[in-house]
C-alpha cells in the first residue's frame, strides 16, 4: 500500500470519528484517536504504522499544534494573571505531579519514568477548558477567568518540568549545577521571547506587511526558535510554542494576525494534527486494563483528585466561594493535546513504554470526560448566579 493510500484511509476514518465525537459534544481529538485505533494494527490493520510519510506528518503535527497553542496564548494576560490564578496553577500542577510520581514509584517505575508520568498528570488543556466554558455559557465569569489564567500558567510549569526531565533522561543522572543552568536557560528563553516580542512590535509590523508574507515569516520564526530551543537543550516544541507567543495580535495588524492564525489552525487541526493524534493510537496497548488495572485506577484517582484538591482547595483558601472553587478544580481536569504530545515524545525517547503511554492516553480521555460531565449541573447554577 502506498503512503498516499495510508493517508487517505486515515483521514477518512478520523474525519468521520471526529464528526461523531463532535456531535455527542466530546473533544474531537479523542475521535481522532479512536479512528487511528480502528485502522491501526490493533483492530483492522488497514494502515501501515511504519509509513514514513505518516511519521513525517505526525512530527509536523506536534510542531504546528504547539505553534497554534502559542498563538492562542496572550503573553500580556499571562504576565498580568492575578496572584490567585498563580496559586491555583501551582496547586493544580504540583499536587498531581507529586502524586503521580510517588504512585509510579510505588508501582515499580524508574525515577525518570515516574517524573514523566507526574508531568502528564500535572497538565491542563487550555483549549478544552475554553470550549467547556463557552459551551456552558460561563466564559465571561470569574471562574472561567481564574481557571484559564491558571491553566496557562499550569502548562508553562509543565513545559518547564518536561524540559528538565527530558534533559535528565539524556544525562542519566541528576546533577544539581546543570539542573540550575537548564532552569536558567528556560526562564531566560521564555523571558526574552515574551519581553522582546513587545519591544520588536514596530519592526515586526513593517516586516510582516512587506510583501504580505506574514505566514511564511511565522514559519521561519517558529523553525528558527525550535532550532534555538534544541541548541540550548530544550525540545523543538518549546521553540514552536514561544514562536506563537512572539507573533502576537497587538504586535501586528489584527487582520494579518487573523490570517496567520487561521492558516496555522487549518494546518494544525485540519491535517497535521489529526494525523498525529491518530498515529498515537498505533502505540496504544489496551491490555493495561487487565495487566495493570490497579496502577491505572491509582493514576486516574491521583489525576482527578490532585486537580480538585490542588486547585479547588487553593481557590477556597483564597476566599473564593465553595461552588466556584469546586468548578475550578473540576475544570482544571481537562487534558488534551499538550499531554498527548509530551507522552508521544516520552514514548519515542524510550522514557516510557507502550503500556505507560496507553495509561496516559486513557487518563487524558477519562479525566476530560469526567470534567465535562461533572461540570454540567455546576455550570447551570453558576450561569443562574451570573444572570
Amino acid at each position: 500500500m502506498s503512503d498516499f493510500q495510508n493517508i487517505l484511509i486515515l483521514m477518512i476514518v478520523i474525519w468521520t470519528a471526529g464528526r461523531i465525537f463532535q456531535y455527542i459534544k466530546l473533544p474531537v481529538v479523542f475521535g481522532e484517536l479512536l479512528g487511528g485505533l480502528l485502522v491501526g494494527p490493533m483492530v483492522l490493520g488497514l494502515v501501515n504504522p511504519d509509513s514514513e510519510a505518516i511519521k513525517v506528518i505526525a512530527e509536523l503535527g506536534i510542531f504546528f499544534l504547539m505553534l497554534h497553542t502559542g498563538l492562542e496564548t496572550d503573553p500580556d494576560e499571562l504576565l498580568k494573571s492575578s496572584k490567585k490564578a498563580l496559586f491555583i496553577a501551582l496547586g493544580g500542577a504540583l499536587l498531581p505531579f507529586l502524586g503521580g510520581y510517588y504512585v509510579a514509584i510505588l508501582f515499580g517505575q524508574t525515577t525518570i519514568s515516574a517524573l514523566f508520568i507526574g508531568i502528564g498528570l500535572s497538565l491542563s488543556a487550555i483549549a478544552l477548558a475554553t470550549r467547556l466554558f463557552k459551551d456552558f455559557g460561563i466564559l465571561n465569569t470569574k471562574v472561567a477567568h481564574l481557571t484559564l489564567g491558571a491553566a496557562v500558567i499550569n502548562d508553562i510549569l509543565g513545559l518547564i518540568l518536561f524540559s528538565i526531565v527530558l534533559n535528565l533522561s539524556e544525562k542519566g543522572v541528576v546533577e544539581f549545577i546543570p539542573l540550575i543552568i537548564m532552569l536558567g536557560k528556560i526562564i531566560l528563553f521564555f523571558g526574552i521571547t515574551i519581553y522582546g516580542g513587545s519591544k520588536l512590535a514596530p519592526l515586526m509590523n513593517r516586516i510582516i506587511y512587506f510583501g504580505n508574507k506574514g505566514f511564511t515569516l511565522t514559519l521561519i520564526i517558529a523553525l528558527l526558535m525550535g532550532l534555538i530551543a534544541e541548541a540550548i537543550g530544550l525540545h523543538v516544541i518549546i521553540g514552536a510554542f514561544l514562536a506563537g507567543l512572539f507573533i502576537r495580535e497587538e504586535v501586528i495588524d489584527k487582520r494579518v494576525f487573523n490570517k496567520i492564525e487561521d492558516r496555522v489552525y487549518g494546518l494544525s487541526y485540519g491535517f497535521f494534527g489529526p494525523i498525529f493524534f491518530a498515529s498515537l493510537a498505533f502505540h496504544i496497548d489496551l491490555t493495561s486494563f487487565t495487566t495493570a488495572p490497579f496502577f491505572l485506577m491509582a493514576i486516574l484517582g491521583v489525576a482527578i483528585g490532585g486537580k480538585i484538591i490542588g486547585s479547588g482547595t487553593i481557590a477556597y483558601l483564597l476566599k473564593i466561594k465553595p461552588l466556584e472553587s469546586l468548578a475550578i478544580g473540576l475544570s482544571m481536569n481537562n487534558r488534551g493535546a499538550v499531554e498527548l504530545i509530551i507522552a508521544s515524545i516520552g514514548l519515542s525517547k524510550g522514557i516510557i513504554d507502550k503500556n505507560i503511554f496507553s495509561i496516559l492516553v486513557i487518563m487524558a480521555f477519562s479525566t476530560t470526560v469526567f470534567s465535562m460531565l461533572t461540570m454540567m449541573p455546576i455550570a447551570k447554577r453558576l450561569k443562574q448566579q451570573n444572570s
